[in-house]
């Protein structure tokens, strides 16, 4: 018996069990004209390919081009695809028939098309379409995606609907050749409309599309379309038979099948261990009874589900259902929003331990089965069902997402409530618990107001948008001469790292390793001038700052390149300086991949001793990545934090989980003296697993302490909040900030002015639309198939948080869009840093991009090998670099700054912000994946603006390290000046920061400095001039102003 038997069968028998209709095969459908034709193609797509569900099929429509369509507007786009099918058709059938034809072919409808619209294929394969004079590019790989989703057909489907009820003029049908032209053409003119929507909202710095501007550009490229005369008529018949539905519920059961062919014994797996979370029932007797009592539930809310739709067209007189009825009246029925991801998240107005969130690829398994399907089908072949109208194809779509959704959160709390209860297997009566419960927070939800409290704006300076060059290229004349490459032993890991079956494409047996590439600046010795380090598994390379924006390689004095047994290069990841012994020399942490972090204890004549073996800090056989330091307890000797990016050496994989937890764990380290270090983070309560990117240091709730944030790739963050006692506690959901992410990197500032920080996490969504999953769940690994990944959808999804201060405990913080978009703005972000690059005395904000145009991770890569050790040629994602983006705080706004001398193309990964000539306005120095580094001369010294700058020593007999970790300083000034800062060590990815502190005063010529120390003491300054740096020592309390660069 093979496969696709066995799984009907399967089918067969569950459908049984839960009390679904017979499975036997209905007599031949009757003659549909098209109708047939149209869903043998849709047939042959989705069992080739992925049946697409509404929700994957909209994400793939929003991460094309990046900027998400509201629903109203997906609506409206459905309504325009299915007029222009109309149109087409029309003329079409007209021409054929003055040609005496029976049906439609691919010719009448280009000759149809042609008035309107133009295209071509180009011999890369992309698409060229002519609307007027205006001319669209679309690449292949936009095309090809989007034809794997089904809309185009739907539209042609909706139209030939019509024409059944009368509501078109008579059409010809479509040969199979003219239906696939019809879809091409609308595919092609909705990508256009997309692409020219997307552009214009990013422009404008629009999050989302609204239905008015698509409407307005669809209009833009067919002003003089015809309309085509459709009537309004009910259908004669009080009852609708349903001809098309049931053809559409065939064709999508049978692709299920083919595409999917599901084992029945994983899916009851997943049915109790990922959808209700809990043990199927022992006894058979209460396992019928509860697939039974399930099947009734799922039946009653589909007949209800469209039942509510229906009325709702009913009454506003409209022959079909349309998918605007079904989203309408769902939201009232079972209220949800769905995130980026898929996630659907129920009753989106509670707070949020009230919410109730299901996973995307739980109801992709759900789906899978096709159940969501067959419970629809069901209400619409029971004799005692009295339905009037038919829904078209797109509400058919979103009718039984709906009752996906809903299916799996009946067993989500059917599930909960067991547990809860202390039971240890599910339990019928638990079912109508579960809908009880539902039914509560549906009428909670419906008496909810939306939270209309909004974190104060961001604090911009009186000035104008500055326009023009802000950077210039500094590299020539710095003496920097560094190019980043990645260690030896980890391009030959990943050049045998791809495993191939015969005849298909290779696939990595480790996730993909495009990090690295640190950068570190600090004062390593003591002459008043900020130092470099840059970090590359070719060797890192030390720079002595001249103190006029020159630097003198120091390296081979240093010390600091530590080789493997081999004699190569390790490979970095980040360097912290700090004066871990307070002796007052900046000492060196450097993080390793798969080696020993290594400690280097600073001489003070500009040399480095390893004392690695006496740190115990680990690091061997594991991928360490991010790290910071901080003085956790208040002892005055700084300790760490080691940030893990899962173990790819030891072959784990991400899984498709949102919060995943497979990776080693990030460890503590409590500084003993003496350059010694203890592991505390099981003491401490520091549990991230997640694959961490970046992390840094903060008081985020403003008690004194020292907070972490440990930005988590493919999870959700953590933030750490110190008790103050040696533990910590993730308190992410509490501050709002739980939100799952692809974090890169974690900015810093006080934007609102409320004296606490707010954060920018560097962010993207991605989607690899060409993979496949059957029955996935949170344990189902990730796949990296190069080929695939080569054409995966990655798209910027930065987020912003502002702090809104509470009385009293922890702050909240809001998720704000007060950041500008622009066409080019940000793509796959690394770091994310902080400062005033104009000295007005506001902060900016500069963003680094890039993805992997190193040799291993090229589009064209001739090193990979196969298991046989033959040569193979594969591909990887996206673009080879991307643009750095600058954004000026202006109006209230981050906005994007094009042209600004920064907006570097290539593939920079960690930048550090400090003034490197010192002449008083900030420079960056930039380290780059498998590129030379750059330093970035600002260009702003002589704008007129003043600045400051402020050195602090602790006093580590009070407990305050001598870097002064954790102080707070505060400028006020004259119109309106009042400035935040914090000291820290660590910027945002693999970046070191300086401890010493820059101000921009704008027009103020002198200011008032308050530091508030981390232990709880403060030091107050009034009317300091302005335009020179400062030394303050907490132990004798005396600021003395430094000789400066005139």
């Amino acid at each position: 018996m093979n496969t696709p038997t066995l799984f009907r069968l399967g089918l067969l028998m569950l459908a049984l069990a839960l009390g679904a209709p017979s499975l036997a095969a209905p007599p031949p459908p009757p003659p549909l004209g098209s109708m047939n034709t149209v869903i043998e193609e849709i047939r042959k797509l989705e069992g080739e390919r992925d049946p697409k569900c509404h929700a994957t099929a909209s994400r793939l429509e929003d991460l094309i081009y990046g900027t998400p369509l509201s629903t109203e507007a997906r609506l409206a786009k459905n309504d325009l695809q299915k007029e222009l099918a109309a149109q087409l058709w029309a003329a079409a059938s007209a021409q054929a028939k003055g040609q005496k034809a029976k049906a439609i072919t691919a010719e009448n409808i280009a000759a149809a098309r042609r008035p309107h619209f133009e295209y071509e294929q180009l011999p890369s394969g992309d698409w060229r379409l002519r609307v007027g004079s205006e001319t669209v590019s679309i690449t292949k790989t936009d095309k090809r995606q989007y034809a794997t989703v089904a809309y185009g057909l739907r539209a042609i489907l909706a139209v030939e609907q019509e024409h059944l009820l009368g509501l078109r003029t008579r059409l010809l049908p479509l040969s199979e050749p003219a239906v696939n032209a019809l879809k091409e053409a609308l595919d092609l003119l909705t990508l256009a409309v997309l692409q020219r929507t997307d552009r214009a909202a990013r422009e404008q710095s629009r999050y989302e599309i609204a239905r008015e501007p698509l409407q307005a550009q669809w209009a833009r490229f067919l002003p003089a379309a015809p309309q085509v005369k459709r009537g309004t008529a009910r259908p004669a018949t009080a009852r609708s038979d349903y001809p098309l539905l049931k053809e559409i519920i065939r064709q999508k059961i049978d692709s299920f099948e083919k595409y999917n062919q599901v084992s029945m014994s994983v899916f009851l797996r997943n049915l109790q261990v990922y959808f209700a979370r809990h043990r199927w029932p022992k006894e058979p007797e209460l396992g019928a009874e509860f697939r039974a009592l399930y099947t009734e539930a799922m039946v009653a809310f589909s007949q209800d589900l469209l039942k509510g739709a229906e009325d709702l067209a009913w009454k506003s007189k409209q022959p079909l259902i349309r998918a605007a009825d079904v989203e309408h009246f769902a939201q009232r029925f079972i209220p949800h929003r769905l995130n980026e991801y898929e996630d659907a998240i129920f009753f989106p107005r509670l707070p949020k331990s009230e919410r109730i969130e299901i996973e995307a690829y739980d109801m992709d398994a759900f789906r899978d089965g096709g159940l969501h399907w067959r419970y629809l089908q069901y209400v619409i072949e029971d004799p005692q069902w009295r339905g009037r109208l038919e829904p078209d194809p797109f509400a058919a779509e979103v009718l039984t997402e709906n009752i996906a959704q809903f299916g799996v959160l009946l067993l989500r709390e059917t599930g909960r409530l067991a547990k809860e209860d202390g039971l240890e297997t599910l339990h019928p009566r638990y079912l109508a618990t579960a809908l009880k419960a539902i039914q509560a927070k549906i009428d909670a939800h419906a008496r909810a107001k939306p939270d209309a409290v909004a974190a104060a704006p961001i604090a911009s300076a009186g000035a104008p948008l500055a326009g023009g060059t802000q950077f210039s290229d500094a590299t020539p004349a710095s003496g920097i001469s560094y190019s980043h490459r990645m260690s030896s032993w980890l391009a030959r890991l990943i050049r045998s790292a791809v495993s191939r079956a015969a005849g298909k494409p290779g696939e990595l047996t480790i996730p993909p390793a495009f990090q690295g590439s640190g950068v570190a600046a600090e004062d390593i010795d003591n002459d008043g001038h900020i130092d470099l380090l840059f970090l590359g598994g070719a060797g890192n390379r030390l720079y002595r700052n001249r103190g006029d924006g020159s630097f003198l390689d120091l390296t081979e004095r240093a010390e600091i390149n530590w080789t493997r047994p081999d004699g190569t290069p390790g490979e970095p990841r980040q360097a912290v300086f700090a004066d871990f012994d307070n002796d007052g020399w900046q000492d060196l942490l450097i993080t390793y991949a798969n080696d020993a972090h290594r400690l280097y204890h600073n001489r003070g004549d500009g040399r480095f001793v390893d004392v690695t073996a006496n740190a115990g800090l680990g690091g061997e056989g594991e991928v360490g990545g991010p790290a910071t330091v901080l003085d956790f307890d208040r002892d005055g000797r700084p300790d760490i934090y080691l940030g893990y990016f899962g173990n790819y050496v030891a072959g784990v994989f991400p899984t498709l989980a949102r919060r995943n937890s497979n990776a080693s764990s990030d460890r503590l380290f409590r500084n003993l003296g003496g350059m010694r270090f203890g592991d505390v983070t099981a003491s401490a309560g520091i549990d991230n697993r997640g694959w961490t990117q970046a992390v840094t240091h903060t008081d985020f709730d403003g008690d004194g302490w020292q907070d972490v944030i440990a930005g988590n790739d493919f999870g959700v963050n953590k933030y750490y909040r110190n008790l103050g006692n040696g533990k910590f506690a993730d308190v992410a959901a509490q501050l709002g900030t739980d939100k799952p992410s692809y974090t890169m990197g974690i900015g810093l500032a006080d934007l609102n002015g409320d004296e606490l920080p707010d954060v920018y996490i560097s962010n993207i969504v991605l989607m690899n639309k060409d993979e496949k999953y059957v029955l996935p769940s949170d344990t189902t690994p990730m796949k990296f198939k190069p080929d695939k990944m080569a054409r995966m959808r990655v798209v910027e999804a930065n987020d912003l948080f502002l702090s809104r201060r509470a009385a009293s405990g922890l702050p909240s913080y809001e998720h704000s869009d007060r950041v500008g978009r622009g066409y080019a703005a940000t793509g796959w972000s690394w770091n994310a840093e902080f400062f005033d690059l104009d000295n007005d005395g506001d902060d900016d904000l500069y963003v680094v991009n890039g993805t992997n145009a190193y040799n291993m991770y090229s589009k064209d890569n001739p090193y990979y090998t196969d298991p046989d050790g033959q040569p193979r040629k594969v591909e990887f994602p996206t673009e080879s670099a991307e643009t750095n983006v600058l954004f000026i705080n202006a109006g209230g706004l981050l906005n994007l700054a094009p042209g600004s001398g920064a907006d570097l193309h290539g593939n920079s990964r960690s930048a550090a912000a400090a003034d490197f000539d010192g002449d008083g306005a900030i420079d960056v120095a930039l380290n780059g994946f498998g590129e030379p580094a750059v330093i970035l001369k600002n260009r702003n010294a002589k704008n007129g603006n003043h600045w400051a700058k402020v050195r602090l020593v602790g006093d580590p007999r009070r407990g305050v390290s001598r870097d002064a970790l954790g102080a707070k300083l505060l400028v006020s000034g004259e119109q309106g000046l009042a400035l935040w800062r914090e000291v820290r060590s660590t910027g945002s990815y693999l970046s070191s920061l300086p401890k010493e502190q820059h101000f921009g005063l704008g027009k103020n010529a002198r200011f008032k400095l308050r530091v508030i120390w981390p232990d709880g003491s403060q030091s107050v300054f009034e009317n300091l001039a302005a335009d020179r740096p400062y030394l303050l020592e907490q132990a004798n309390g005396q600021l003395r102003a430094l000789a400066g660069k005139d």
